[in-house]
């Protein structure tokens, strides 16, 4: 049976583990070449680091992201997003997945999970003008490294690409006194996050979080309002709407569908929680996505 979803889903090599599963790419030549698609909403089940070395507007989620020159966005796999096509949109467009990284080391993929690619805060960093020569180095050293055939590309390409997310990690680290993967009460809050996200086709009560990341209330509201900007409530509900935007974008599924895959025992009330959160019904939304 198709599958009737209308939002594009991309996959690196997906299932076919001889390839290399990295890609980088300057960004204005592939905007060029995909404007179509690249302009409309989709996801992807790899990640996704785009610098821009000019300022303009990228959308994650539906939300317009307007980020300075010199900025890295990343995003994550199965995040909503897509180029603004009246930007310049120029820079460089790296690839990768989770497969490519744990061939080398799994640690440094949970890392990276956590302190780049955990949807917590501002989805960029900007780099300062004496980090701009640095980074530029590493880009260049990867696609020179990415023409390369030998026995030991792989290899290189991961150390370089590790080195280049460990700069993204110390500038984002740079406006804290906190190493964030190192912060317990940084990687409570993302254990959360991370559980509502798995149980966003429900509605667990808060104790059953509290006791499955063995901690209590207060301590989870704690480290929730510090580091996602909300109570576990406002989280909860928060995730519950962003899903609701991304299941919106299949617009051949009804709405009674995504109410009923949400978790709601009616489509009626689905659409009045939707609509105190954002302002409009889920059909004026389904409406405005590109």
């Amino acid at each position: 049976m198709e599958n009737p979803e209308n939002i594009k889903k991309y996959y690196l090599h997906k299932d076919d583990f001889s390839k290399l599963h990295f890609e980088v790419q300057d960004l204005k030549s592939y905007f060029d070449r995909h404007k179509e698609s690249a302009s409309k909403a989709h996801t992807h089940g790899f990640y996704q680091l785009i610098w821009f070395t000019s300022a303009g507007i990228h959308y994650i989620d539906y939300e317009a992201i307007d980020h300075p020159k010199n900025s890295f966005i990343f995003i994550n796999t199965n995040q909503v997003h897509y180029f603004y096509p009246n930007a310049d949109n120029e820079g460089v467009l790296i690839h990768f997945n989770d497969f490519f990284i744990n061939q080398f080391n799994q640690e440094l993929a949970q890392r990276f999970s956590l302190s780049i690619f955990n949807e917590i805060g501002q989805p960029y960093i900007t780099a300062q003008n004496y980090e701009v020569d640095r980074i530029n180095a590493l880009l260049q050293f990867l696609e020179e490294e990415n023409q390369q055939t030998d026995p030991v590309q792989k290899e290189q390409l991961f150390f370089l690409l590790s080195s280049l997310l460990l700069s993204i990690e110390r500038i984002k680290n740079q406006n804290t006194t906190d190493v964030i993967f190192k912060n317990m009460d940084f990687e409570l809050a993302y254990a959360f996050k991370k559980r509502v996200y798995n149980h966003r086709d429900s509605f667990p009560s808060l104790g059953h979080y509290t006791q499955q990341l063995h901690t209590n209330t207060k301590k989870l509201t704690a480290v929730t309002k510090q580091y996602l900007g909300g109570t576990p409530a406002q989280i909860i509900k928060n995730v519950k709407i962003l899903e609701a935007k991304r299941k919106l974008g299949n617009k051949q599924l009804s709405i009674q569908a995504i109410a009923f895959d949400l978790g709601f025992d009616q489509p009626t009330y689905f659409t009045k929680y939707f609509k105190k959160a954002t302002g409009v019904t889920p059909k004026q939304f389904q409406a405005i996505i590109p």
